[in-house]
């Protein structure tokens, strides 16, 4: 690597396994080291951060004025970022490394939104980006100073350079895509970066302010520092504190499914035809895990499907969606497709088992979320129920294990044998399911538990089981199976 480049770990560099890595960049003049003061430290210290590696990037910016065309010069905005991909290509490989997050100082954050912007197959994986005190619009004052370097020429406000990024992060629609964790933030007091530099080029959900003026708002003594806060909440999100859906586990998984989106719907290119049952579940999947969920129900809706198994993964986005925006039409086309799909199921000879509790236990779901009398409703799920846990008893594909067990507990929810349900769900939690997995099955589960009449308490329970903050794994007692 040349020498005018660092990169090296922020971390003790002792994790084996991760998927997803932080990379820092630093501003004009900054350290790749030193830049950052004890902001990795704390990272590294948060148990929400757990799954993460630290990283750094460093390039040549010095404040002495460079002689242009005659001997050396530090180099160019666009040329750092093509040395930032550069690195990042070879560096943190995309075998291990499926998410990426890139938090950036000042010209820095030029820097890395030019990366993004030019290199596709690196916005495909950067899952987060967050940008301290970066003159995204340009900076004045770069006007009486551009003869002197490159790089303060680049950040003129009407250089080619702060057109042409303005440009592709528009065109690219960076601030609406759904995969993207995007934040810039200004310091309070900073006169060298002014807000309508800063902030004003995004939009204002993405905007945040912090303490200090352009250098001492990363000058930080504590974990409850606003920069380190904002930094944490900006990386982490709406992710569980542990277990499957950590930050990083999700990340990780985002940054998977855009590149799986990316090679079996090409950007620019017309939606697939005739992939096979897999192949359109999978792609829905990832469609909806990079928040286009309108394009995964169209995939779901286009196929014309060989078994049951696309009938019910396109029920289960109808049925998500009617329980948020209570569209009858949603709640009518779910609950025709499983009822079509379980009929089918149920129809072979013999069953198919495994389709059978799977279809069978939403049509439980459904007769008690759409309940106009209770008392019928209850009585139509519990019958379903049974019916599911036998096919449950029937099943034979093992590599379906983790739906049957979390199906089985499910339908014991609703014969009101509660804890044989609870133990049910800790053994599916314990197949090590992937994030959107655990967030599919806790989701259903939860509403189940609510239908049937359980306390907050025991809702809190089911949920601390997937969210990693059950210690409780001890099987249920025979006594506890006839409660």
């Amino acid at each position: 690597m040349a020498k005018s480049i660092n990169f090296g770990r922020l971390d003790s560099g002792s994790s084996q396994n991760n998927e997803a890595a932080i990379i820092f960049v630093h501003g004009f003049t900054g350290d790749w080291k030193k830049t950052w003061g004890r902001i990795p430290e704390f990272l590294a210290a948060d148990r929400k951060l757990r799954g993460w590696d630290l990283f750094g990037f460093g390039y040549e910016s010095r404040r002495r004025f460079d002689l242009l065309g005659l001997w050396s010069a530090d180099a160019a905005l666009p040329e750092i970022a093509t040395m930032l991909y550069t690195t990042i290509s070879t560096e943190v490989p995309k075998g291990k490394y499926k998410a990426i997050a890139l938090v950036a100082h000042s010209m820095g954050g030029l820097v890395v939104q030019d990366a993004v912007t030019e290199h596709a197959d690196l916005r495909t994986r950067t899952t987060h980006l967050i940008l301290f005190g970066t003159p995204s619009a340009g900076l004045a004052k770069a006007d009486k100073l551009a003869f002197v370097k490159q790089q303060i020429e680049n950040m003129k406000p009407d250089s080619v350079f702060i057109k042409s990024l303005r440009a592709r992060w528009t065109e690219q629609e960076l601030d609406a895509d759904p995969k993207l964790r995007f934040l810039t933030i200004a310091g309070e007091l900073d006169q060298f970066v002014p807000p309508s530099s800063s902030l004003e080029p995004f939009a204002e959900s993405t905007r945040r302010v912090v303490p200090g003026n352009h250098v001492t708002m990363l000058d930080v003594d504590s974990p409850e520092d606003s920069s380190v806060k904002i930094l944490i909440e900006g990386v982490t999100g709406g992710a569980a504190l542990s277990g499957p859906r950590n930050s990083a586990r999700v990340a990780a998984e985002i940054g998977e499914s855009a590149q799986l989106v990316e090679r079996l719907w090409p950007s620019g290119k017309p939606m697939p035809h005739g992939l096979d049952d897999t192949g359109a579940v999978d792609l829905a999947i990832a469609l909806e895990r990079v928040g286009r969920s309108s394009d995964a129900l169209n995939v779901l809706s286009a196929h014309k499907p060989q078994g049951t198994d696309v009938q019910g993964v396109l029920a289960g986005r109808l049925k998500r969606r009617w329980l948020v925006t209570r569209a009858e039409t949603d709640y009518q086309s779910a609950a025709r497709l499983y009822q079509q799909a379980y009929a089918q199921a149920t129809g072979q000879k013999p069953p198919d088992s495994d389709q059978a509790y799977y279809h069978g236990i939403n049509l439980a779901f459904l007769e008690l979320a759409h309940a106009q009398n209770y008392a019928i409703a209850i009585q139509r799920a519990r019958q379903l129920a049974e019916e599911v846990l036998s096919h449950c008893e029937n099943a034979q594909d093992p590599k379906q294990e983790l739906w049957r067990l979390a199906t089985e507990g499910d339908a014991l929810m609703i014969l009101d044998r509660w804890k044989e349900g609870l133990q049910k769900h800790r053994e599916a939690m314990s197949k090590t399911p992937k994030p959107w997995q655990a967030l599919s099955i806790e989701e259903q589960a939860i509403r189940t538990a609510r239908l049937v009449g359980r306390s907050e308490e025991e809702v809190k329970a089911l949920a601390d089981i997937y969210e990693g903050q059950e210690a409780d794994t001890q099987p249920v007692s025979a006594a506890d199976r006839r409660q």
